[in-house]
C-alpha cells in the first residue's frame, strides 16, 4: 500500500490537495502538526502534515494478500467454513425445535399468536410468556375477537414502548452516534431542517467524520443548502475547544459510522463524548438489522453511554417488533422513526406515532 503525505498551511488547504489527488474516496490514516524550515529550529513555522491513501490501493492490495493467504490455507479455511455452516444449522435446528416445542403446548388461536410473535422477531420465551398471560386470562372464544385480542395485546407492547420527545433549546449539544450504514448522517440533517425550520433555534453543524473526504462534504452541502453554519473537528481536543463555547445555540454534531466489532474505533467515538459531554447521545439503529446483530450493536455502542434511540429505515423492514424489543431491554427512550431518505422529511417525533397499534397490526394480519 503506497501511503503518501500533505504538507499544508492549515487543514482546509491540507483537505483540498488530498482531495486533488487521491478523490474523494481517499481515506485518512493520520492528521498532525510539524516544524518546518528555520535554522536550528528559530523562525521554523507550524504545518499540518496529513497521510493518506486512496482506498483502491488498499484493496488491491489486500486482495492480493488475501489470494497468498488462501492459496496456502485453502484446506483450513474450507475446514473452518464447513464447521461454521454447521454449527449455523445445528441453532437454527435447535431453535426452530425449541419453538415447535412450545408452541404445541397452546391451543389455537393462542398457538397461531405465538408462532406469529416469533416470526416477527420476538425470542421463544419472550412470545411464550405474552402468550401464557393472554391464555389464562381469555378464553378461546374471547381470543378470537379481534378487538379483544388486540386490547390485550396492546397491553404487552405499551410496556416494551418507550418515547421521549427531545427539546433542543439553547444551549444544547446533541450527538449522533452508530454503526455504519444506518443513515446516520442523512438523519441528523433531518433533525437540522427540523430544528431551524420548525423549531427555529440557532444551530451549528459539526462533523467528526474526517475518516473520508466524501462524508464531511455531504454534510456540508446539507449545512450550505440550509444555510447553517458547518464546522470539521480533527482531534477530541479541538472538539473540547469549540463545544466549551457553545452559550446560546445548538450544537449538532454528527460522527463517523463504526462497526460495532470495531473496539478501537468506538473507544474513539468515547473520548469525543468525554470531551464534548453532550447533552444528548443519540444511538442510531436500522430497524432492518437482524435480532442479534441489533442486540451486538446496543451492547458495544453502550460504552459510549446514549441516552436516546433513534430508529431508522422502519419503511424498509415488514416488522419493527423484534428491534422495538431489543431496544426495551437497553432502557432508553426512542426519540426519532424515520421513513425514508428525503431531507427534510421522512423524520417523526416517536411520540406521535402509535407503536404499539403498529406491532399489533403486524401480529394480528
Amino acid at each position: 500500500m503506497e501511503l503518501k503525505k500533505f504538507l499544508a498551511a492549515n487543514m482546509a488547504e491540507a483537505m483540498i490537495k488530498v482531495k486533488n489527488e487521491l478523490g474523494s474516496d481517499a481515506v485518512i490514516l493520520q492528521t498532525r502538526r510539524v516544524r518546518r524550515g528555520g535554522f536550528l529550529g528559530i523562525g521554523s513555522k507550524v504545518f499540518v502534515e496529513v497521510t493518506a491513501f486512496r482506498e483502491d490501493d488498499q484493496s488491491d492490495h489486500l486482495r492480493k494478500k488475501e489470494s497468498t493467504y488462501f492459496k496456502e490455507s485453502e484446506s483450513t479455511n474450507e475446514l473452518k467454513s464447513e464447521l461454521s455452516e454447521i454449527k449455523s444449522t445445528l441453532k437454527s435446528m435447535n431453535q426452530r425445535l425449541s419453538s415447535a416445542k412450545i408452541s404445541g403446548n397452546f391451543s389455537e388461536p393462542f398457538e397461531g399468536i405465538y408462532d406469529r410473535l416469533v416470526e416477527k422477531g420476538m425470542k421463544s420465551e419472550e412470545a411464550s410468556k405474552i402468550v401464557t398471560e393472554l391464555s389464562k386470562n381469555m378464553s378461546t372464544v374471547e381470543a378470537k375477537n379481534k378487538e379483544k385480542l388486540s386490547a390485550a395485546l396492546r397491553s404487552h407492547f405499551e410496556k416494551m414502548v418507550k418515547t421521549e420527545k427531545v427539546k433542543f433549546s439553547p444551549p444544547k449539544k446533541a450527538m449522533l452516534i452508530g454503526p455504519t450504514g444506518v443513515g446516520k448522517t442523512t438523519t441528523l440533517a433531518k433533525i437540522a431542517a427540523m430544528i431551524k425550520m420548525k423549531e427555529r433555534q440557532p444551530l451549528t453543524i459539526v462533523t467528526l467524520d474526517t475518516y473520508r473526504i466524501a462524508a464531511a462534504q455531504q454534510m456540508k452541502t446539507y449545512a450550505d443548502i440550509m444555510h447553517i453554519p458547518f464546522k470539521v473537528i480533527y482531534t477530541p481536543d479541538e472538539a473540547f475547544e469549540l463545544s466549551s463555547k457553545v452559550k446560546d445555540e445548538v450544537l449538532l454534531i454528527d460522527t463517523a459510522g463504526r462497526s460495532q466489532k470495531d473496539e478501537m474505533k468506538i473507544t474513539e467515538i468515547s473520548s469525543y463524548v468525554q470531551k464534548i459531554k453532550p447533552d444528548i447521545v443519540f444511538l442510531v439503529v436500522d430497524a432492518t438489522k437482524k435480532r442479534e446483530d441489533m442486540e451486538d450493536v446496543l451492547r458495544r455502542f453502550s460504552v459510549a453511554a446514549p441516552t436516546h434511540f433513534i430508529l431508522t429505515k422502519v419503511d424498509e423492514t415488514s416488522s419493527i417488533l423484534g428491534a422495538v424489543k431489543a431496544l426495551e431491554e437497553f432502557s432508553l427512550p426512542i426519540s426519532f422513526v424515520t421513513n425514508g431518505q428525503n431531507v427534510p422529511n421522512d423524520i417523526i417525533n416517536a411520540d406521535e406515532i402509535d407503536i404499539p397499534s403498529l406491532m399489533i397490526k403486524e401480529v394480528l394480519k
